[in-house]
């Protein structure tokens, strides 16, 4: 029995999650979810309103965000979260595209306060693994994870399959350092020349409903690895952008997770 939860990540709804927030919430609960993440208020007064109307929906809020590092942390710690999202180190301001282990050093002294500030609170902070940061292969984890013990990961299983690597071994290789999950699938036009830096994102290659991505991806075997290391966090169905209609993109990752067991 898996000890997750599954939550919708709001980006694939383009924004009307600030416009029509009723309208994204009753879409999210009603394909069967049980968290959303993509909020970030600048208030303490927002927090509260943005909880409040997630909650009527039967919703909760993960990885909300907020105006600096530490209220992210307050924020996340006020929702009962037991992780929070540090600031990205992008390999441009830390050695380009293939960075130095004292490129590493330095982006990891940068999040050593937002480390500190998290673990002051009981709370895991974690780094994406996303293009265009030091983390986006599975070696990138490696190296940035080992340079900073505190810090935690960001498993996202678009951005690492995207970048060339092996999201289930990249899982098994940081099973005890996994602080969230962002679960996606990418497919490219041709996935035999697909390369990442290189190939134009987008239009050769783009994010894609759960099960309709071509390069590779296990998702069966990520839900089941996490599963079986006892992963009690949350996993964020993330879409950046529908290839159908959004509320029913929801729908469909979801039932494709029902029909794995999830």
């Amino acid at each position: 029995m898996p000890q997750f939860r599954i939550a919708c990540h709001l980006i694939q709804f383009e924004g009307r999650e600030s416009t029509e927030p009723e309208w994204v919430l009753n879409a999210v609960a009603e394909a069967g979810y049980e968290g959303c993440e993509g909020f970030g208020p600048k208030t303490p007064e927002e927090l509260v309103e943005t909880a409040s109307l997630a909650g009527q929906y039967g919703l909760h809020i993960v990885n909300i965000g907020g105006p600096t590092p530490e209220e992210r942390v307050r924020f996340n710690v006020t929702l009962g979260n037991g992780a929070v999202e540090v600031p990205a180190c992008g390999k441009a301001s830390f050695g380009g595209p293939d960075p130095s282990d004292e490129d590493f050093a330095r982006a990891a002294a940068t999040l050593a306060d937002a480390i500190a500030f998290a673990e002051r609170h009981h709370v895991k902070p974690f780094h994406h693994a996303h293009i265009g940061t030091m983390i986006e292969t599975k070696e990138d984890a490696d190296r940035m994870l080992a340079t900073a013990p505190g810090l935690y990961l960001l498993l996202d299983t678009g951005h690492l399959t995207c970048a060339g690597s092996d999201a289930l071994e990249t899982l098994w290789a940081h099973k005890d350092r996994i602080g969230h999950v962002h679960l996606k699938d990418f497919t490219a036009d041709d996935p035999s020349t697909w390369h990442w830096p290189g190939s134009k994102f987008w239009e050769e290659g783009r994010f894609k409903e759960l099960g309709d991505g071509n390069m590779g991806l296990d998702v069966p075997g990520v839900l089941k690895a996490l599963e079986d290391i006892g992963y009690d966090g949350w996993v964020s169905v993330e879409l950046d952008r529908a290839s159908i209609d959004t509320a029913e993109a929801a729908k469909y990752n979801r039932e494709y997770l029902r029909q794995l067991g999830y």
